[in-house]
């Protein structure tokens, strides 16, 4: 009997150590598989990164810096105005320099009485306003003077006048004369107004 009690002990104990090994148990309930299970964690499935076909697009808005607002002009925006011009005289009243802009009808009134050309011409002061240049008086014939081009910027005119004189060697009248030339421009509305000049010389003719 101590015998046979020997023999038994290392076979319990070798049925002990294949009862302990892990055993996968495949879908359907099926536990007759006998490969073993790896210990360590099963690796989680990692989302499929977006790509840019599964991204919706949306359209950005304006930026507020780049993108002026509708209904303003930019800033220093300028234009030419239409110059109606009355009159360009070379014989004149007024002997001395002037640079004017005339916004009303009394100081219209009196500048024209000044100037001794013949009827006042109606000025629409709630529309236009009239910008005179006169040269002074001149020892000879042959010089001019005109109002070239009228800009407005905000609020503000910008008169080019160009002044011609003859050439050194030109033929010219021995009398005095007093350019003068006058125009209209639809500005009421400007506040202030500059004045910038340009002398030419005219060759003879």
């Amino acid at each position: 009997m101590i015998r046979r009690f020997t023999i038994l002990i290392p076979i319990v104990a070798l049925a002990g150590c294949a009862a302990g090994s892990t055993l996968r148990v495949a879908e359907g309930g099926d536990t007759t598989a006998t490969e073993p299970v790896s210990l360590a964690p099963t690796p989680e499935p990692q989302a499929a990164e977006p790509t840019t076909d599964s991204i919706p697009q949306t359209a950005s808005a304006p930026d507020p810096a780049v993108a002026p607002a509708q209904g303003y002009a930019p800033y220093g925006d300028s234009r030419t105005l239409d110059i109606r011009r009355i009159g360009q005289w070379t014989r004149t009243g007024i002997s001395e320099a002037r640079r004017l802009v005339i916004k009303d009808a009394n100081a219209w009134a009196q500048f024209w009485s000044e100037l001794g050309v013949g009827d006042r011409p109606a000025v629409d002061f709630t529309r236009d306003v009239v910008i005179a240049a006169a040269a002074g008086q001149r020892p000879t014939g042959g010089h001019e003077i005109a109002i070239d081009r009228v800009t407005k910027a905000d609020g503000q005119l910008t008169v080019e006048v160009v002044e011609t004189t003859p050439g050194p060697n030109c033929m010219t009248t021995a009398s005095l004369t007093q350019p003068v030339d006058v125009v209209v421009v639809p500005a009421a509305d400007a506040g202030n107004w500059s004045f910038m000049e340009r002398k030419d010389i005219r060759g003879c003719r």
